[in-house]
């Protein structure tokens, strides 16, 4: 088997107190085939000028600086498709504000994913400050996952997110936005994840062992700035039409 091939995905704003330990946990993965794009989203603070020091002439790395206020998840999309993944590649999704909570991340899923045969991954992290185990992320049962009813269940498919472009490239644009025809600002981890674990066809690995550091120190989680409006997001998404299972992943 080729060796896997990881796409890390990384939109970041105002995030100077943390960019260091974000960049620092990947440049530290001792697993290196990977590609990292770094979307910056119109910082005002030293955000970019911190990527650009860290980063250097590293070739493994892209940063995109934006123009114009794009939000978490147009630039999620946007920076796959700058990406330019293959069906097997593997994407990895890594906020500017978080971190890899050790080196050996990428062979960790590299492991899991030769090994089970998986399209996609989720769980572990632990809550920063504190180094608090996480309790959002946890296992699907064999019922969800044999009747397809993630939709249904709580929450689970949280950080570290991972999962193979074939899943990604057929999730509809539409999905991805609100009535309004805007990208999700909220909850939209949701709004990709949930379609692709119906798609997967139970070919899903949760991994236990704690490979996320999910900083809560930032004043703008999502929790905190609007409590309310990631609640509504978050039916508006689980009552959208559910996806059937990739036919040639049977």
């Amino acid at each position: 088997m080729n060796d896997l091939h990881f796409k890390i995905i990384i939109p970041c704003y105002n995030v100077d107190k943390w960019i260091k330990n974000t960049l620092i946990s990947v440049l530290e993965q001792e697993y290196k085939n990977y590609q990292c794009i770094i979307i910056d989203d119109v910082s005002v603070d030293d955000t970019p000028r911190l990527i650009e020091q860290i980063i250097g002439d590293n070739n493994n790395f892209i940063l995109i600086k934006n123009t114009t206020k794009k939000y978490a998840l147009k630039n999620i999309v946007e920076g796959i498709k700058i990406a330019s993944p293959l069906d097997e590649d593997i994407i990895v999704t890594l906020d500017g504000d978080d971190w890899f909570s050790n080196k050996h991340v990428l062979d960790k899923l590299k492991h899991v994913y030769e090994e089970k045969r998986c399209l996609l991954t989720y769980g572990s992290y632990c809550e920063i400050p504190g180094y608090k185990i996480g309790a959002e992320a946890s296992e699907y049962s064999e019922e969800i996952k044999k009747n397809n009813l993630y939709r249904q269940d709580r929450w689970r498919a949280s950080h570290l997110r991972t999962f193979k472009y074939k899943l990604w490239k057929n999730i509809k644009d539409k999905d991805l936005r609100d009535i309004d025809g805007e990208y999700y600002r909220m909850t939209w981890d949701q709004a990709f994840m949930l379609p692709m674990l119906e798609m997967s066809g139970g070919k899903i690995e949760y991994i236990k062992d704690v490979l996320y550091c999910y900083n809560r120190e930032n004043p703008i989680n999502d929790d905190k700035v609007n409590s309310f409006l990631q609640q509504k997001t978050q039916i508006a998404i689980r009552n959208k039409e559910k996806y059937g299972v990739l036919i040639n992943e049977n």
